[in-house]
């Protein structure tokens, strides 16, 4: 038999079967797409419940941000050191600076930039930085720039547990036969009773002009005895009387600081 086109055959019910199965294969494939949008891979969602999110920083404040009070560089000894100073009267911590070297002609060494951390930084006080710099030893320098570029302001009494911490009673070695000698101190906590969450020591050496001739970070990961010790090379100019061990605190927990609280969260 023909069907009633022009020139066609009527199907057979064994046709009609087929064309039914590629239909409804067809609507199944449509229906995926209309889920999956425009095809972007499906991630499943967690099963579990989700943690809390941890509490952020207050708002920084501009007049917060740290009076950086003195810099230091050399290529040869391929270290970078500066100080900085609080302007607030609250307490900043979460500290980024970037660092950046720059040539007698003031422009800055291209793969120089490094970026350094800071301590928790209390009202009226002064810490240091110190790190390794990424330049040639023949690398001529004219400054050392250094930039805030992050910082988080808490309120005083989130730290009325913590202790107020110095390195004293600083000690050197007599030179040995190429003039090195080793620099230490003893730390000092106020109250003594609690605990101390030093990251790192930063040794500052001045001149009798108050001039950084020298800087150096001894972090403190894996140390049980908080004893700083800093081995230095021969420095005819030093002042030792000038010479400073900082010693900045960071948290050691993940929770930010609250009132009551030391800095280890205990």
């Amino acid at each position: 038999m023909t069907d009633d086109r022009p020139g066609g055959r009527r199907l057979q019910p064994g046709h009609w079967l087929l064309i039914g199965i590629v239909a409804l294969l067809v609507a199944v494939a449509a229906a995926i797409v209309v889920r999956r949008g425009d095809g972007s891979p499906t991630v499943a969602e967690p099963t579990g419940t989700p943690s809390a999110a941890p509490t952020s920083s207050a708002t920084p404040r501009p007049d917060c941000s740290p009076q950086i009070t003195s810099t230091w560089a050399d290529s040869a000894k391929a270290k970078y050191g500066f100080v900085y100073r609080s302007q607030c009267d609250q307490v900043v911590r979460e500290l980024r600076f970037r660092v950046t070297t720059v040539d007698p002609d003031g422009n800055e060494i291209a793969g120089a930039d490094d970026i350094a951390s800071g301590g928790v930084l209390f009202p009226g006080g002064e810490l240091a930085a110190a790190g390794d710099l990424q330049v040639k030893q023949d690398q001529k320098i004219g400054s050392l720039k250094v930039q805030v570029i992050g910082f988080g302001v808490y309120p005083p009494e989130n730290f009325s547990a913590w202790a107020r911490t110095e390195v004293v009673n600083l000690t050197r070695t007599k030179p040995a036969t190429l003039g090195t000698f080793e620099v230490g101190g003893t730390v000092q906590a106020e109250p003594s009773s609690a605990p101390v969450c030093v990251a790192e020591f930063v040794l500052i050496m001045r001149d009798k002009a108050d001039k950084i001739i020298y800087a150096d970070a001894d972090l403190t990961i894996g140390q049980t005895l908080l004893k700083p010790s800093f081995p230095v090379g021969p420095l005819p100019s030093v002042d030792f009387a000038r010479t400073k061990i900082y010693a900045p605190q960071t948290p050691r927990t993940e929770q930010p600081p609250s009132p009551g609280v030391p800095c280890n969260g205990s």
